[in-house]
């Protein structure tokens, strides 16, 4: 016998498989196979670093796994509204079976104008749901981390619409940390004036990853650029986040969300 909210249970369950598959996907590259980094630089010394890549075969498995995670974490949320409603009218399914779900709005004319579609939405359920409203500013606790609760799930709604209307989302590696190593010739004059970092890009085609200048720049002079950078997942999409970071936070809130339905209704397992 399924137990009130347990499909939302198993939903997160079955995300948790696909994330454990992006992992070894990702755990599976060899950055050196998939990006190649080429340095130039200019009569005046300037110059900057770029990283294209070359090996995309990973790209496509990729993008459709983290599209399971996003549909199975979305429709966790519709289950347990629906399981509310059908412990609030004792039946299974319950009346208009096909209009219970989770709404997630930015304003509270929103939420109303969403729940009032459910016009037999208890107001206890109502009240509840709205408690975790992006506008609500909910926070999200676990093990001593705090996250901005509402903000999480608008990100999931968000996502999880455009993966299933639109297109299957950009997901990709991000440069996000590092630095270079120039190989200067002895006995020149020649000096590094500055290198700063740019990163933060989907690496999709060509990028510009640093820029630098060479003081005193001989031209035709041999400098060996060596990239040293840290590579992360990261979704096209606004806002910018790394796939690790929004990914747990977004079970984590779906998590929360049980969890706060099963106190609703003293649920204790």
């Amino acid at each position: 016998m399924i137990r009130p909210f347990d499909t939302c249970w198993d939903r997160v369950g079955r995300a948790e498989l696909h994330r454990e598959s992006l992992t070894q996907i990702w755990d599976g590259l060899d950055p050196h196979d998939v990006y190649a980094s080429e340095g130039k630089i200019r009569d005046d010394g300037t110059g900057e670093l770029f990283i294209t890549p070359v090996k995309r075969d990973w790209l496509l498995p990729f993008s459709l796994e983290f599209g399971e995670v996003l549909y199975h974490l979305r429709a966790a949320l519709d289950s347990c509204v629906y399981d509310a409603a059908v412990l609030k009218f004792s039946q299974d399914p319950p009346p208009d079976e096909e209009k219970w779900q989770f709404p997630v709005c930015a304003t509270q004319p929103k939420f109303n104008d969403a729940v009032g579609r459910m016009k037999n939405m208890p107001k206890d359920i109502s009240a509840l749901l709205e408690t975790m409203q992006p506008y609500a500013a909910a926070t999200g606790r676990h093990e001593g981390m705090e996250w901005d609760l509402g903000a999480t799930l608008a990100i999931l709604n968000d996502w999880a619409r455009i993966d299933r209307h639109r297109h299957l989302h950009l997901v990709g590696s991000a440069v996000t940390d590092g630095y270079l190593s120039m190989g200067i010739p002895e006995g020149t004059q020649m000096s590094i004036e500055y290198c700063d970092f740019i990163g933060g890009d989907v690496l999709e085609h060509e990028n510009q990853i640093a820029r630098f200048k060479i003081s005193n720049w001989l031209p035709g002079s041999q400098i060996h650029v060596q990239p040293h950078f840290t590579l992360d997942i990261a979704v096209d999409e606004t806002p910018r986040c790394r796939l690790s970071e929004i990914s747990m936070a977004m079970s984590l809130s779906v998590e929360a969300v049980r969890a706060a339905f099963k106190r609703h209704f003293n649920i204790v397992r």
